[in-house]
Order: C-alpha cells, then sequence, then structure tokens
C-alpha cells in the first residue's frame, strides 16, 4: 500500500530549508555522494538538453544538493525541458487550433494543435521532477544556502583529491 500525504523532502533538502517544521532530523536516512564536478551530461541529450544540462548542474552542485544518484532525475528535467522548448517553438510557427472539413468541404469540427498538449506533458514532468531537486520557485525561496561552507568542502574535496 502507498504511503498517504505528501511525498517526503530529501534531508539535505531539509537542512538547506532550515528545517521548517522544527522536527528532529532523520539519521538513518542513505546518503549519497555529493558531486562537487559538474558532471559530463548523457550523450544521448541534444544540443538544447545539454545546455540545460550545463545550467542546472552547475548551480545544483554549487548549491551542494546534487548527489550521485540525483543524475537521472536531473537527466529526466533537462530532456523534458527540451521538449517543451521545441513545442513551444512549434506553437509560435502553427497555428493553436485547426479545423477538419468533411467531404463536402464544409467544417466537421475545431481541435487545439498537439504542440499545446506536447508543452504541457512535457512541462508538467519538468516540474515534477524539478520539484525532487528543489527546483520550484516556492522551494526555492525557502532555501538557505551556506555557499561559504560548501566552498570548505570543495577545497577538502580536492586536497584529499590531490593526496
Amino acid at each position: 500500500m502507498e504511503r498517504r500525504g505528501r511525498p517526503k523532502k530529501p534531508l539535505e533538502l531539509l537542512k538547506l530549508l532550515g528545517n521548517p517544521g522544527k522536527r528532529p532530523l532523520p539519521t538513518d536516512t542513505p546518503q549519497p555522494k555529493k558531486l562537487y564536478d559538474i558532471p559530463a551530461p548523457p550523450a544521448h541529450l541534444d544540443v538544447i538538453g545539454k545546455e540545460i544540462w550545463e545550467y542546472l548542474a552547475s548551480r545544483l552542485t554549487k548549491c551542494g544538493i546534487l548527489t550521485e544518484i540525483d543524475i537521472y532525475t536531473l537527466e529526466n528535467c533537462c530532456v523534458a525541458l527540451s521538449i517543451a522548448k521545441k513545442a513551444a517553438k512549434e506553437l509560435q510557427e502553427s497555428p493553436l487550433v485547426y479545423s477538419t472539413k468533411n467531404k463536402d468541404g464544409s467544417n466537421k469540427s475545431v481541435h487545439k494543435t498537439q504542440y499545446l498538449t506536447v508543452w504541457r506533458e512535457a512541462l508538467a514532468e519538468f516540474d515534477n521532477n524539478g520539484a525532487k531537486l528543489g527546483l520550484s520557485p516556492s522551494e526555492r525561496a525557502k532555501m538557505h544556502v551556506n555557499y561559504d561552507a560548501n566552498k570548505n568542502k570543495e577545497q577538502e574535496f580536492f586536497q584529499t583529491k590531490t593526496k
């Protein structure tokens, strides 16, 4: 049976939000390895997807949110937003509605373009995956990122890597 209610937020996200519920934070959650370097984008992403990857990955690593397990969620975000951008371009270049004709030439019915549906579904997919990474505006507004602490962790990481 599925768990009821809102899905739980990741521990790192709760820490960045300043533990808004003031309840004790769980200590038994998995702690995947944080990424300090921006990972290379997957090869199958198109040009738009790779640009989105570079943009989001750089900011998520800077905030200390991106882990090795989150790569696939980030990948889904990039694919979805790339599809949404392509659909938006098609929407600009084509009419929003079209009509079908009967055999005698009279209008049968009016339909919205399929690009509108593709655009909406892709944005919904991006929003769904982006919320898991804390990309929604409401989550981002609540975050308190200590950039100096992340720089110290970065320096420690590179010092241990070079030894």
